[in-house]
């Protein structure tokens, strides 16, 4: 017996194999319809993922102060909207060697994000409602830039060298918020 390979499409009527203008026509249509539903649902999605993906990055970043601060024995602090050389960065981490809670280009810094365009979270920027029309809650330094430091201990202070706290509070191009919320003790929480 001679042994024949299964054929994977049927013969059409010339003897030839293949798809037929028909079928492919269905599969477009299938195809486009569901693609009429996916999209719309992707594009409400992807901001809200975003959102959600900055806070954890923040808290990460909260809580990477803290680990510094101990580390090194001085204070590790987060300045909000610090400009270094032409661009203002939605935040800065760095290590506080003269514990002033304001950056000095000898210190050095351990995280700069910038949220805008081009990057992983476009379309997250500060809620300008909330906070004192910047979004944030935290004390300003000398500087007039909103900052909070932490101790060694690990618990947050503030320009004044009282217990820090404060809340940083985000949106998306969708209007969604969250909020960071640190408590006097160095708890972060996201809401």
């Amino acid at each position: 017996m001679k042994y024949r390979p299964a054929k994977i499409f049927s013969d059409n009527k010339r003897g030839q194999t293949g798809f037929t203008l028909l079928e492919v026509l269905m599969v477009t249509v299938v195809i486009a319809i569901v693609a009429a539903f996916a999209i719309p649902a992707f594009s409400t999605w992807l901001p809200d993922y975003r959102l959600k993906a900055a806070a954890r990055e923040l808290f990460s970043h909260f809580q990477q102060a803290k680990i510094s601060a101990g580390k090194n024995g001085t204070y590790s602090t987060i300045c909000f909207n610090q400009t270094i050389g032409a661009k203002t960065y939605s935040y800065v981490l760095f290590v506080d060697k003269d514990n002033d809670l304001e950056y000095d280009p000898s210190e050095e810094l351990l995280v700069r994000k910038l949220w805008g365009e081009g990057d992983a979270y476009q379309g997250v920027s500060f809620d300008g409602s909330k906070g004192g029309g910047d979004g944030l809650t935290f004390s300003n330094n000398d500087d007039g830039i909103p900052a909070i430091a932490f101790q060694p201990s690990g618990i947050p202070i503030s320009n004044s060298g009282g217990l820090g706290m404060g809340t940083v509070y985000l949106t998306n191009t969708n209007g969604k918020r969250m909020k960071l919320v640190l408590s006097s003790a160095g708890n972060v929480r996201i809401e």
